[in-house]
């Protein structure tokens, strides 16, 4: 290739450039995870909360939680150690690991998401490809037939996720929203792990600050011809 001096130093900035667009193998920069909550940028668009709590049920699929803070190892040690990808930073960063069907189409995907605050999964079909799509473990008992615990799943009618969630937050064409939030009482043994991590606070500090809890759920359902093709959950605990 002939190429003058200039031109390969050129050369050489254009790559790099695409290189910081792409990121590292762990895909810091990238933010083609179309179907990520956590990596999207905050709507202007108003979302009624309700203050109501959902059952359990509605966070546990193939008996993980995403009441577990570390559903990700869980998730690989259980299912398979898929590659764990990590993109963005800050509030928007986020830990992913991907399992996808083992059949020819490959085309029904659950993913595991850990973010600053919240945990989530993902039960799709279709949709765009992404970067880091790669590196999904096939998995035979991801299938259009796996369910949350709840009853969630592909192929449901927007009645039929109504059935299970109740009153959405928010209906749109082709879409259902949910937005909850509660307050909690914190555990006894939450409150011992505080004590030992803080030994310095009084028993009016620990209560004061570490008492109550905020638990936020978000779920956003979007559907295909009429049947869910895409299942997003998120759940986070702030104190």
């Amino acid at each position: 290739m002939n190429m003058s001096f200039l031109g390969w130093l050129l050369f050489l900035h254009l790559v790099s450039l695409q290189y910081a667009q792409l990121g590292p193998p762990g895909y810091t920069s990238d933010n083609s995870d179309w179907w990520s909550l956590t990596g999207r940028p905050e709507s202007e668009e108003r979302i009624p909360i309700q203050n109501r709590e959902l059952p359990s049920a509605n966070f546990r699929i193939l008996g993980l939680s995403l009441s577990d803070e570390n559903v990700l190892k869980t998730a690989a040690d259980k299912l398979g150690k898929a590659k764990e990808v990590n993109r963005g930073d800050a509030s928007s960063g986020r830990s992913q690991i991907c399992y996808v069907s083992n059949d020819e189409r490959g085309g029904i995907h659950l993913i595991f998401e850990q973010g600053e605050v919240n945990q989530a999964l993902y039960l799709f079909e279709g949709g765009p490809d992404w970067q880091g799509s790669d590196q999904c473990l096939k998995l035979s008992l991801v299938t259009r037939h796996l369910s949350v615990a709840s009853g969630l799943r592909l192929g449901l009618t927007p009645a039929g996720v109504k059935t299970i969630l109740g009153k959405p937050s928010l209906a749109t064409a082709g879409k259902l929203i949910y937005s909850f939030m509660v307050q909690k009482k914190t555990s006894a043994a939450d409150l011992q792990k505080v004590r030992q991590a803080y030994p310095g606070l009084s028993e009016e500090e620990l209560q004061r600050d570490y008492g109550f809890y905020s638990l936020g759920v978000y779920i956003e359902a979007r559907f295909s011809s009429g049947k869910l093709a895409y299942l997003a959950i998120s759940r986070a605990e702030v104190t």
